[in-house]
This record gives C-alpha cells, sequence and structure tokens, in this order.
C-alpha cells in the first residue's frame, strides 16, 4: 500500500487542499482529507510537499516521439509519455502509410501493449486513411478519391475492437458504407471528423453512425460558402453548436495551431467539459522550423513536415495544460479535466480511470501549480 501525504486532491468538481491518498492493489482505495484518512502502520508514506495529484493524462492522439513513429518504438513513447504524466495512450496513424504498414504497425502496438511501458497504450487512433486527401505531409499521403470496401476490409480485419478512434471525411465518396462496416465490426468505435472540406449538412448526415469528436479543431479544413462573399459552415462550426460532438485542441506554447482567442471561445462555447487536450505530437525527422514565405510562423513546441509547414507538435500534454491556462486563465482543475475525465468519458473508460475516486485505477500523477510533473504512479506503483 503507498500513502500519499501533504497533497492537494484535484478532483472532478473541487480540490482537496489538504488531502491524503491511499492506493493499494492496482486501485485507489481513499482519496479525502487528511483529517478523514489514517495511514496504515503498513504503507510505504511518500510526502508530496504540497504538490497537486491528479489523475493520470490520456492523450488519445500522438503519433510518436522524438524521431520515432510509435510503432516503430512503443516502449521508448510509452516511456518518454510516461515521464510527462500520461498513463494512458492512443498512437495514431496517419494517412502517409500504405494499408500494408497500418495494418502490421496495428498488429505490432496491439502486441506491446501488453507489457512494459507500453502497456498504457489503450487502443488506436487512425487519422486515416478515410479522410480528405489533404493536410499535413501533403506529397506523401497515399488514400484519396472513392473509398474502396476491398481495400480496408483487411484492415478493419486487423484493428476492430483495438481502433478506439477512426478519423473520416463525411464528403468523402463511399464514406457512409465504411462507418456502417466499422460499426458493424465493433460497435464501440467512435468516429471524428478529420481532414475534410465537408459542410455542417454532411457533418449531420453521417452523426448516427457514432460522430462524436473533432480531429484538432480549427486545422480540420473548412466549407466552401455558397458564393464567393459567404463562409461556409463546416467541421468547426458543426462541433460548436452541436452539444454532444468533443472538440479537441492543440494548444501550444505561442498560440499559432490555434490563436488563443480562438481557444477562449471554444471553451465558452463548448464549455470545459466537451474540449479534449491533444498532443498530436510528431516525430521531428526534418528538423524543418518554418516555411515563412507561405505565412507559417515558427512555434518552439511544433512540428514542420519537408515542406516546412505546420505539421503536428512536439507537445506533451503537461505542457499542453500549462499552455491553455496561460491562454485563457482557466484553472489547473479545468486544465487537467481537459487532458484526463474527458477524453476517458469519450473512450467510454471513466469507469475505471480520468479521475480520483476510490475504486479507480491508481494512476496517480504528482505536479506542482505549472503542471511540471514531480512523480508518477502507475496501477499505484511509481513509476518516475
Amino acid at each position: 500500500m503507498v500513502a500519499i501525504t501533504r497533497v492537494k486532491i484535484i478532483l472532478e468538481d473541487g480540490i482537496i487542499w489538504d488531502g491524503r491518498l491511499l492506493l493499494d492493489g492496482g486501485v485507489i482505495v481513499a482519496a479525502g482529507r487528511a483529517c478523514d484518512v489514517d495511514i496504515p502502520a503498513e504503507a510505504d508514506v511518500v510526502d508530496a510537499r504540497g504538490l497537486y495529484a491528479a489523475p493520470g493524462l490520456i492523450d488519445i492522439h500522438h503519433h510518436g516521439s522524438e524521431d520515432k513513429l510509435f510503432f516503430e518504438d512503443p516502449e521508448g513513447c510509452s516511456r518518454r509519455l510516461l515521464e510527462h504524466g500520461v498513463t494512458r495512450v492512443l498512437p495514431t496513424l496517419y494517412c502517409d502509410l500504405s494499408t500494408e504498414t497500418l495494418i502490421k504497425a496495428s498488429t505490432a502496438l496491439k502486441e506491446a501493449s501488453s507489457s512494459g511501458y507500453s502497456r498504457i497504450i489503450a487502443g488506436l487512433y487512425m487519422e486515416g486513411p478515410y479522410m480528405g486527401g489533404f493536410g499535413s505531409n501533403q506529397e506523401a499521403i497515399l488514400h484519396s478519391g472513392v473509398i474502396d470496401p476491398a481495400e480496408y476490409l483487411p484492415l478493419l480485419d486487423a484493428a476492430a475492437g483495438f481502433a478506439r478512434v477512426w478519423a473520416v471525411d463525411p464528403a468523402r465518396p463511399g464514406i457512409d458504407r465504411f462507418m456502417k462496416d466499422v460499426k458493424e465490426k465493433d460497435p464501440r468505435a467512435i468516429f471524428a471528423m478529420g481532414h475534410s472540406r465537408a459542410t455542417a449538412e454532411e457533418c449531420r448526415r453521417v452523426r448516427r453512425y457514432g460522430l462524436r469528436l473533432q480531429t484538432h479543431h480549427g486545422d480540420s479544413g473548412k466549407a466552401k460558402g455558397r458564393n464567393q462573399v459567404t463562409v461556409g459552415a463546416g467541421c468547426d462550426e458543426y462541433t460548436l453548436y452541436d452539444p454532444d460532438i468533443f472538440a479537441e485542441i492543440i494548444c501550444d506554447e505561442n498560440g499559432i495551431h490555434l490563436d488563443p482567442d480562438l481557444v477562449r471561445m471554444v471553451l465558452r462555447t463548448k464549455g470545459v467539459e466537451r474540449v479534449i487536450l491533444i498532443s498530436d505530437s510528431m516525430p521531428d525527422r526534418f528538423h524543418t522550423k518554418n516555411n515563412e514565405a507561405d505565412g507559417v510562423l515558427y512555434g518552439p513546441d511544433l512540428n514542420y513536415d519537408r515542406e516546412g509547414h505546420l505539421a503536428g507538435s512536439r507537445l506533451t500534454l503537461d505542457s499542453a495544460c500549462r499552455n491553455v491556462m496561460a491562454h485563457t486563465g482557466c484553472g489547473i482543475a479545468q486544465a487537467v479535466r481537459m487532458a484526463s475525465l474527458n477524453p476517458a468519458r469519450l473512450l467510454g473508460i471513466d469507469g475505471e480511470c480520468g479521475s480520483i475516486e476510490p475504486g479507480k485505477a491508481a494512476d496517480v500523477v504528482l505536479i506542482d501549480d505549472t503542471v511540471k510533473v514531480g512523480a508518477v504512479f502507475l496501477g499505484g506503483k511509481r513509476v518516475f
């Protein structure tokens, strides 16, 4: 048993300032005021020295770290995430991978998820190949046009039950049949509006298949207007007014992926309960900072493709929490919720993780008021 003392506990709906936690058997057995939680004689006592205890962070959209894609080095990528307080992750596969590679990567990640640091892998985020045929790494995108069942059925067989999120383009030919086939294979599958120039009407049409998320809000594509001077309503607008859709946001230090005023607008419109912080972390393979000629601004925590265009980030969720606090003035409990409980609720695993409550997994992160990670407990055991 582990007893964490002198700790401020971040709850779903508040903070316990003089808290105490007990972890045993891989679960949280007590979380409350110090005066209400006795320390068993056999417990190993950890003095948090006034740090906050937060639930382990959940990154649902993470391609890889340093110079490796996640499926190339699951253990190394998982270790780096744990160091930054992430205790569950959905490795993300992009549409620049062939169908054969997607199948091999899915199999490799599923096998890796059973042991070591890689046990934080909680499924896959398929950011392709069934989005619109545009986005970062444009020249490397391999999938576009009409979606062919002969291509995707082998992938569904390999990934069914493990692929938790499929990013799609609601306007792409063949998307309805694909979404129906996915749900037939795996009723729990979640769809996200990915790179798409679909109209709000097209988004509404496919909602019935399980559309619950928008891939990196503000950076998925814009719908055309009805004429030369009007602005169309597309995935961004549909996300903002549908109360059940979660909006992912990439919150970088300089507000380049999403301007701080837009971050504030998303929080005001969706409410903190329907916003999910993601890293969209990509390996820094090309060491390119920006393409100023095209108006691409540099950010120290962003990633760029070989053409110098913005392509994901080098964020981790602890820094994303810090950034959203700086950009919006939200508190630490709200920032942590957007990186833990909200993604858990999207995935339907909030009964087992995502908040600090007795009976939930003892995945606990000790952080300071700038979300700097001081310690990480995975299943009740300290790993960092």
